[in-house]
Formats: structure tokens, sequence, C-alpha cells
């Protein structure tokens, strides 16, 4: 099953651009109380887990600011001319990126653990062969990664459990979608980044061969981190400021109406 990368018209995506829309223009004040995600999915005709993309992605940006327990706010610095609205669509991208590599990370680092306690002699003998490759493949930017792909199948196939092999194939098959992404902006195949992956898979391949399936695990989970790391250096450029950094007052108005004055009448009918 293949996943469709992130598209250019997505609902979450217009949902973000109007709401920078009418930031930029001053319609949306600093400081203003957004509505609920509920009530925002109502105006927009969106769905919620639109309405929660889009909110995760102007977070991310700098222009609102969410407070536990009290509501979603414009940030005080969202008017700041440093903010780009043109890189949108990279954010998009690193937040579905990071979203995908905690679910590979859940889901594989107990993969490597119990192929740890069940790979045979032919699954052992697949995950050496890949390794080996990888260590071949500097030079080649698509054939590591597809090497590094096969090497994750490779392992969730050594646990000799369907439903898991299952799974994360589902989550390379949609990685495939980031590889640009990774290449481009996260550097992931620089010479640097691709001597630590192909080292630590030769690790995680020993450690399964021992049986050690925590070592096992926590080498996974470092392997991983090759792309975490530079995923939240990537996301910490999006935000210019630290919201511990800055001393913020919010304006805490919390009705619709309010939110229609703010946005104009185009809101109030729903655009």
């Amino acid at each position: 099953m293949k996943f469709e990368a992130v598209r250019v018209n997505s609902a979450p995506e217009v949902l973000v651009r109007k709401i920078v829309a009418r930031i930029t223009s001053g319609e949306l004040k600093p400081g203003v109380c957004l509505p609920s995600q509920r009530e925002l999915a109502r105006m927009f005709h969106v769905g919620l887990g639109s309405v929660r993309e889009a909110i995760k992605i102007l977070d991310v940006m700098g222009y609102i600011r969410v407070v536990r327990g009290k509501g979603t706010f414009i940030a005080d610095n969202a008017l700041n001319p440093a903010h780009q609205t043109s890189r949108v669509d990279s954010a998009f991208e690193a937040v579905s990126l990071s979203d995908l590599m905690k679910a590979r990370e859940m889901v594989e680092c107990g993969a490597a653990r119990l192929a740890a306690a069940g790979a045979d002699e032919d699954g052992i003998a697949r995950l050496k062969d890949i390794s080996r490759r990888m260590e071949k493949s500097f030079s080649d930017t698509a054939t590591f990664y597809e090497l590094d792909f096969s090497f994750h199948l490779a392992v969730a196939e050594a646990t000799n459990n369907r439903a898991i092999y299952e799974i994360v194939k589902l989550l390379v098959d949609r990685a495939h979608n980031h590889i640009a992404f990774m290449h481009t902006s996260l550097s992931i195949s620089m010479s640097f980044n691709v001597e630590k992956a192909v080292e630590t898979a030769r690790q995680i391949v020993a450690y399964i061969e021992a049986g050690d399936g925590a070592s096992a695990g926590q080498m996974m989970q470092r392997h991983l981190n090759i792309v975490n790391d530079e995923l939240e250096n990537e996301l910490e450029s999006y935000e210019l400021f630290s919201p511990s950094s800055q001393t913020r007052r919010f304006n805490h108005h919390r009705d619709a109406e309010r939110w229609a004055e703010c946005c104009g009448a185009a809101v109030r009918k729903g655009e």
C-alpha cells in the first residue's frame, strides 16, 4: 500500500493559508484566542483531523501558541516579517515525517527486540547481506535509501510475525514519499549520516544474531534517530522565536462571534 505525499491543495494546507492570510492582513490580531477545533472544523467545512494538522503546522511555524487548558492563541510575534509563508509546504512535510518517525520508532524498536528472539539462519543471512551492500552505497543516494528500507523490512521479516511485517511495510512504503525531503532538507544521504546508518545497521544485525533483544532495540532507536535528529533541527528552524523566551499576554476571546468579527464576513459564511 502506498501513501500519497502531502498535496499542495490539501484541506489542512488550505486552512493554514486562510488563517495566515488573516493574520498578515491584520484581521486576526496577536493575542486573539481561536475557537475550538470542533468550531473551526464547522466554520471551514473540514474534518477535525484537518484542523488538528493545520494547528500543528501553524504552531510549528510560530503563528500560534497552544496553551494547554486555555486555548489556541495568535502569537505575539505572528506579524514578524521574518515569517515565510512560502515554507508552508516544507513545514507540512516535516510534521508529516515527524509523525511517521514516531510510529516507526514504536514499532521497529520492538521488531528488533523480537527478531533477536526468533530470527532463523536465513533471516540473519539476509540481514548481513543487506548491511554489507549498504556499505557500498555511499555514492548512490537512490540505492542507499532502497537498501535502508530493505533492511527495515528484513528486520521485521526476521520476527516471523506477519502482522509486524505488514505494519512495518506500511510505514516503510510511506517513508518512500519523503525521500526527496530527507535528501535535500535533512541531508540524510550526506556521508556522515550514511556512515552512521551503515554502522548502526551492522550493530543491529550483530545484536540480533547474538540474541540480545534489548541492545538490538536500543540500536534500532539510534538508527532511526539519524533522521529524528536532523528532523528536530529542521522543525526548530520554523520556530523563529522560542515560546519560553517570550513574555506573552493572551486575550481570551472564546466565542465564535468574536472569531467572526476578527476574520470578517467571509468567515461568518464558512469560507
